[in-house]
């Protein structure tokens, strides 16, 4: 009787077994080829420094206001520390 009941186990683990592996080549099978991209070049911006508390942010982020860099309109407000 043990015997069987180990054919048993092993007859199902098999069959789970060769589920999922189906069930994982399906799925490869439906996806779109698609050519690899290449990474795009990384686009680098300049960074500045805020005139009041010094933080450094880019460029495109700072507020540019009488010739000074700032990080926010209340340092721009507040002006360079003393």
């Amino acid at each position: 009787m043990s015997k069987l009941l180990f054919w048993i186990g092993v007859i199902l683990v098999t069959l789970v077994v060769m589920r999922i592996v189906a069930r994982h080549a399906s799925s490869r099978h439906h996806r779109p080829l698609q050519p690899k991209k290449r990474n795009a070049p990384k686009r680098y911006e300049a960074m500045v420094q805020c005139a009041h508390c010094g933080v450094h942010l880019p460029s495109t982020d700072a507020l540019h206001y009488n010739g000074k860099t700032w990080c926010s309109q209340e340092h721009a407000r507040l002006g360079q520390p003393k």
